[in-house]
């Protein structure tokens, strides 16, 4: 077995030992706790300039990019412009060709009624004319027709004449 005296609680130096320790413990704490404090507020003021030069390169990059924004929507609307001008102009060549072919046409066909209707004047006027000359040759014959008829009844009416008179002379027996 073990002799050796086994200290005791109730001794002084233990107690001063403990003291000690927990004095050291408790400075240590309170050293530890007030070094996080101020990491902490170190941390926090950092954070803040953090914050605060995020916030202004935000600023700053939301200016940007309404510049760049604003850049891209005017050469958006520079190129819609151009491209609107650009069918403006085709659609009014497009127009000018449609009514060139339209007036060519309308000339064409100006040109064909005008030689139809040259041709139906020119065919009239021949049916016109045959028509005027067989009316003349018509009223001739007829003339000479009729002529030939009043000539017969001069001599049919003489003929009565003569029977007449002699009827009057030689009565009815």
């Amino acid at each position: 077995m073990h002799t050796e005296e086994v200290a005791l609680v109730n001794d002084p130096q233990i107690w001063t030992l403990i003291g000690v320790f927990s004095a050291l413990m408790l400075a240590s704490t309170r050293y530890t706790v007030s070094a996080l404090r101020a990491e902490m507020r170190t941390g926090q003021a950092e954070l803040g300039g953090r914050i605060d030069t995020l916030g202004g390169q935000l600023v700053a990059t939301e200016k940007r990019l309404e510049q760049k924004i604003d850049a891209t929507a005017d050469r958006l609307d520079a190129k819609i412009d151009a491209t609107a001008d650009q069918l403006d102009a085709k659609i009014d060549a497009t127009a000018d060709q449609l009514n060139a072919k339209i007036d060519a046409t309308a000339d064409r066909l100006d040109a064909k009624i005008d030689a139809t209707a040259d041709r139906l004047d020119a065919r009239i006027d021949t049916i016109a004319n045959r028509s005027d000359a067989k009316h003349d040759h018509l009223t001739e014959v007829f003339g000479v027709r009729l002529d030939s008829i009043d000539h017969r009844l001069g001599a049919v009416e003489d003929d009565l004449k003569i029977v007449k008179a002699h009827l009057l002379r030689h009565p009815a027996a």
